[in-house]
This record gives C-alpha cells, structure tokens and sequence, in this order.
C-alpha cells in the first residue's frame, strides 16, 4: 500500500511548473490527437486523476545547486495534502537545515467556486507575515507554490500547442499542452506541459513570463517502474540565467 502511494505522490512532486502564452491558438494538428480520441482536456484530467484523495504526509528536501554541482543550500520540507476534504486542502512546513524547526507554513485551500486560497505564515505563528506570490521562489529555490499546491491542475483554460507532440528530455515521446490561469498570476501568463503518452504523466513543463519567453523549466531526472507502474525518483527546476538549478527530492510518504 505504501508504495504505491509514494508512486502516485512522486509524481504529484514533480509538480513540474508551468506556463505558456495568453493568446495561443488551438493549431489544426490537434486534429491529429483527437483520431487517437485524446483532446487537451482529458489529458490534464488524467494528470489530475494521479492524486490520492486520501490525506498524506510527505518529506523530502530541496536542494540548490550551481551548475556545476556545488551545494548552495538544503530546505527539508513536510507536505501535508488532503485532496479529498470538502474543500481540498494542503499544508506546507518548510524547516531549518537541520529539519528540526519550521521556518515558513503555508496553507492552501481550493473552494469549488473560486480562486485557491493560499496563506503563508512565520514559523508556526496564525499570522501572515507577508502576501504570496504564487509564481514566487520559495526561499532562493527554484519552486514556486504553484509547483507545490498543483494549483494549475485545475485550470480549465487548456488546448494543445501549436507544437501538439514532442519528446521530453528524456526522450519520451508526449503531447505538448498549454494551461492558462483564470486569474492574474505575477510573473507568468500560462503553462506548457509535456504529457506522456503512454503514462498520461507530466514529465517537463516551462514557465513564461508575460512577454512569452520561458524564464523557468522543470523536468524529470529519473523514473523507476514498480508493480507495473512507472514513478517518479527526482526532479530538476532550473530558473534560466541565474547559474544554479533546484533537485527536488521526496523521502517518505506515510497516512498521517
């Protein structure tokens, strides 16, 4: 049972980023896709449909790393998510280096009537120390909120690209979508996403700004296959120019 949880939430961790241009055009390859009976939609339900509704508790790290491989910084972390509660919810604690104490709390809700809700607190304080940014950096890293409370799983703006398929850096083969917020987000104007084909996973995604140009990509560094199922072992989110790159790692899974 444990295991295939840390499968399905290994991928939830990859949360991949985001993001794509406001005004793309459903190009006429898309066409192509829908002889497979694939459209946008479906593919980005399918991703969706990955999460556990049962409530669980993640631990892992994030590490910063400059490009050529030295240690900026380490942030464990603890992810608390409860997809199945009315309304869904998640809970993060981002920890001191020694993973002891908690730095930062953030605390998403997602009603069924609008926008997420997200508060981001002080240690374990119930006051907010400062707005969110959704498209934010969490502390240096290369993760934003968005990667961490999935929120663009659940925009219902989405269409193919006008690149419809392609591979991801792995060499997998993938259609290519674009996920548009349904409210303003600072600093970025969409998602685009690489979807397996085979696994209806995502594997890469890239984040623009709202001038069109990718300024952040995420991509999945190792996959593993267990009880017939494939899962994700780490992920990379570089911020382009900035010379250091953020691994995501995933420990232990467990029901709290």
């Amino acid at each position: 049972m444990k295991t295939k949880i840390f499968q399905k939430i290994l991928f939830i961790c990859l949360c991949a980023n985001l993001l794509a241009a406001q005004s793309l055009s459903i190009p006429k390859s898309e066409a192509e896709a829908e002889k497979e009976n694939v459209t946008a939609a479906k593919l980005l339900n399918a991703c969706s449909r990955m999460i556990p509704l049962e409530p669980l508790v993640l631990k892992g790290k994030m590490i910063v790393r400059k490009e050529r491989g030295i240690v900026l910084a380490t942030h464990p972390f603890q992810l608390m998510t409860d997809w199945g509660a009315n309304p869904p919810s998640a809970e993060c604690l981002l920890l001191d280096p020694a993973g002891t104490a908690v730095v930062e709390r953030v605390v998403l809700k997602r009603p069924s009537d609008g926008a997420a809700d997200i508060r981001l607190y002080k240690g374990l304080e119930k006051k907010d120390f400062s707005p969110v940014s959704y498209a934010g950096r969490i502390r240096g890293t290369d993760m934003t909120w968005l990667d961490l409370t999935l929120d663009f799983l659940w925009w219902k703006d989405v269409r193919f690209d006008n690149k419809p398929q392609g591979e991801c850096r792995l060499g997998r083969k993938c259609y290519i979508l674009v996920v548009v917020p349904p409210y303003p987000v600072a600093g970025c104007s969409g998602m685009r996403i690489w979807v397996d084909k085979q696994m209806k996973c995502i594997m890469q995604a890239e984040q623009l700004n709202p001038q069109g140009d990718t300024v952040r990509r995420m991509w999945v560094q190792r996959v593993k296959k267990m009880d017939d199922r494939w899962m994700i072992r780490h992920m990379e989110i570089e911020t382009l120019g900035s010379g250091h790159r953020t691994k995501l790692l995933v420990d232990d899974v467990a029901t709290p």
